[in-house]
């Protein structure tokens, strides 16, 4: 197979706002991205949830389906749309996490009462800060937390103008290159940290072939991905000014994949769904049984297996 062969990927839709997909997939997906873009078809709705204060979950564009980190499909149906998970990453446990300065004196999460902490804007950040600080007793409003971009937010952390900050590499080997840090609590445990692909329950009744196109064009991507993380990383080297050896520790700490969600999945969507609630982040309880399906991946499944 040759690594980052360009995979064409026709799925019924208008357009696809992809700002906030991540870039660091190989050519395979990032052309993916484009022929979504721009092929014709019966134009549904796109649905991208950006991270606001309180119940705003910030549509940005609607089309059939969507990317983003676990939270996304929570504030989805709290806005009253009617979507599902039909993929999933594994879980990641990531370089870096909930950091602060070494020098500051906070040594717990409880210390952090009162304080700033800097989460990215549309990611998932506000999830991972939530499930760890309901697992230690604390509220969303007892601390400070704000969205800035990563770059704003480095400077700020370095200078001592913030008493926290939500970094993982290749931003946290950044900042550890300049400052001593000491990281309270990491994702991957209260938080699982799994990129999940998700649609509108329409699209995946009326487009079942093209979510399964999807589904196995991520797939082959994140299998070239894994074969070749040198290459991938090389694709991105200068990007927010991140060398490709430093890509190339992101790459290869990450586990690549898509699965078809599971029971763990959806429990812990749940979990986090209650304390949003509770937090206020959401206006009210949400049942998210609806919001997961496991039909799709059979297919590539089974070819893998045969």
């Amino acid at each position: 197979m040759t690594p980052h062969r360009l995979i064409k990927v026709k799925i019924p839709c208008r357009s696809l706002l992809v700002p906030t997909l991540k870039t660091s997939r190989s050519p395979s997906w990032q052309e993916g991205l484009t022929t979504l873009a721009t092929c014709a078809g019966t134009g549904s709705n796109f649905y991208v949830c950006q991270r606001r204060p309180k119940h705003s979950s910030g549509q940005t564009g609607r089309t059939g389906s969507g990317w983003h980190r676990c939270h996304a499909p929570i504030l989805a149906k709290a806005d009253g749309l009617s979507v599902a998970v039909f993929g999933m990453s594994g879980p990641r446990h990531e370089n870096g996490g909930l950091c602060v300065r070494s020098e500051s004196g906070i040594r717990s999460l409880h210390d952090l009462k009162g304080r700033n902490i800097a989460l990215m804007p549309i990611s998932w950040h506000t999830q991972f800060l939530a499930a760890e600080l309901h697992a230690t007793g604390l509220g969303w409003s007892d601390v400070n937390a704000v969205d800035l971009l990563p770059a704003t937010a480095k400077d700020a952390f370095e200078a001592g103008l913030l008493d926290a900050i939500v970094a993982t590499d290749p931003l946290f080997a950044q900042i550890q290159a300049k400052v001593s840090i000491s990281v309270l609590a990491k994702p991957g445990h209260a938080f699982s940290n799994r990129s999940v692909y998700w649609a509108r329950h329409d699209t995946l009744q009326k487009h079942p072939d093209a979510v399964e196109a999807l589904f196995d064009a991520i797939r082959k991507s994140d299998e070239e991905t894994a074969a070749d993380p040198s290459g991938a990383a090389k694709l991105l080297d200068g990007l927010n000014g991140v060398p490709t050896n430093q890509w190339l520790d992101v790459l290869k700490a990450r586990p690549w994949g898509i699965d078809a969600p599971t029971q763990e999945f959806l429990d812990e969507q749940q979990a986090h769904a209650d304390i949003f609630a509770q937090f206020g982040l959401i206006p009210s309880a949400l049942d998210m049984r609806d919001t997961v399906t496991n039909r799709f991946g059979q297919t590539s499944d089974a070819a893998q297996a045969a």
